[in-house]
């Protein structure tokens, strides 16, 4: 961050700040405790698709699970020893979930392990054996994946599953990973980026040529869009392969073609901004082709996952790989019209949605931008997220999605990384400390 915005900070309530996240940290100490009020009887989801209402909460994952409230106290234990009990306490309890259904991806499964466990490291003989078993799973996983989506492509099949690239259980997240592992995963990660270039290739469908990352017709997506669609959101979407060919890029970890694939996806989401310069989550069939409205029934999201601010980092990155300072402007003149824009669209505190999200990445994207436009809205969105808090809720937060359809619900009580405490307390922390001293955020795509 930098120095004008520490003095932002500063001028905000360190103290304030400090005493929420410390609240937090008591709350989730017990991994029993927390999956005991997690799965509370009234603290439940029904959403499309399931047969019944059930809790969010599950035993291995870097969502509502322990390995996502492990990396809470991965971040707290360089500054207080007593919390690297804790997150062992976390890993452990997260641990027994290896035996269940396997998990694709970075957010479920062994990888989720694997990442809790390298982010709760102090030393590189810290969870080393754990980490050397993790280690093969997660490239089985990883080489199953590419082989996959190998065999698709070499049949001439257009059309991609957005969990095959995406951030969450796709070949991005998990690509992410083993460029954090370093130079054991190298062969591993350059087999991922050259996935993620030839996804930039264009195919066709439905006689018409159109980039590869298009997402035909599949579960959720049916009537919304009849000739599928073109996902440019971070979790989900394109902007997760451009953020990890631009880290890739930058830390000088390259393959052919890659700085092309970089151009080719920075271009098409120039090419479709909505008329306020902002990012819609999703661009349908028909409106990439010009037979609908490109403006029409888009999401009103200005989030992480979805929305301006996810698509903004992910330029901002590129434009910091390619040295693009065109594209790193556009980056944030977008990010500052979503901030004067957000306030109808953010229902929650979360880091999926909610404005512990929006606060970390104006937080980076004011850190490398230096621009004052960004730096001068962080003490707003800290005060935002800190007004939301409720002590007299199970996990100080709740989380609200009011836009869900009739007899829809989700559970209000979450403790994990995306949605819940956990993320929040990590996102309040950093904006503090002036940055992270775990690579957490490196399992959000934006460093």
């Amino acid at each position: 961050m930098s120095a004008p915005a520490q003095e932002t900070v500063a001028a905000a309530s360190r103290e304030r700040i400090g005493a929420v996240v410390h609240e937090l940290a008591e709350r989730l100490l017990d991994p029993a405790r927390v999956a005991t009020a997690a799965r509370a009887a009234d603290n439940v989801d029904l959403l499309p698709g399931m047969p019944a209402a059930q809790p969010p909460w599950g035993t291995l994952g870097l969502g509502e699970a322990h390995a996502g409230v492990a990396l809470l106290y991965a971040e707290l234990s360089h500054t207080e020893e007593r919390f690297r009990g804790a997150a062992h306490a976390h890993l452990t309890a997260a641990a027994r979930g290896l035996s269940g259904p396997t998990e694709r991806g970075l957010y479920g499964g062994a990888a989720s392990l694997a990442f809790a466990a390298h982010t709760a490291r102090h030393g590189a003989d810290d969870y080393a054996g754990l980490l050397d078993t993790l280690d093969g799973r997660v490239t089985t996983q990883v080489d199953r994946l590419l082989a996959d989506e190998e065999q698709r492509l070499a049949a001439g099949r257009a059309g991609v599953r957005m969990s095959t690239y995406d951030v969450i259980a796709g070949a991005t997240g998990l690509g992410r990973w083993l460029m954090l592992r370093g130079a054991r995963h190298r062969d591993g990660l350059l087999d991922v980026l050259s996935c993620l270039v030839r996804l930039t290739e264009p195919v066709e469908a439905y006689g018409q040529q159109v980039p590869g990352w298009w997402v035909p017709l599949e579960p959720g997506h049916g009537p919304q869009f009849p000739r599928g669609h073109f996902n440019l959101g971070l979790a989900h979407g394109i902007s997760g392969p451009l953020a990890l060919l631009s880290l890739a890029w930058s830390e000088g970890v390259r393959v052919p073609g890659q700085s092309d694939a970089i151009c080719t996806i920075a271009d098409h989401l120039l090419a479709h901004r909505t008329e306020q310069g902002m990012w819609p989550g999703v661009l349908s069939f028909d409106a990439f082709v010009g037979a609908a409205d490109p403006h029409a029934g888009h999401s009103r999201m200005i989030a992480w996952c979805y929305g301006t601010p996810g698509t903004a980092r992910a330029l901002q990155l590129a434009g910091i790989a390619l040295d693009r300072p065109d594209w790193r402007k556009e980056a944030v003149d977008a990010q500052v019209t979503a901030l004067a824009r957000m306030p109808a669209t953010v229902t929650d505190s979360s880091v999926c949605h909610g404005w512990a999200g929006l606060l970390h990445l104006t937080g980076l994207m004011a850190r490398d931008s230096g621009d004052p436009r960004l730096t001068e809205r962080l003490p707003a969105l800290a005060a935002a997220l800190l007004a939301d808090y409720r002590p007299d809720l199970p996990f100080g937060f709740a989380y609200v999605r009011p836009q869900l359809g009739e007899g829809l619900r989700q559970a209000p009580h979450r403790a994990g990384f995306l949605d819940g405490s956990a993320g929040i307390a990590l996102a309040l922390r950093a904006y503090a400390a002036g940055g992270c001293a775990s690579p957490w955020q490196t399992a959000l795509l934006v460093a």
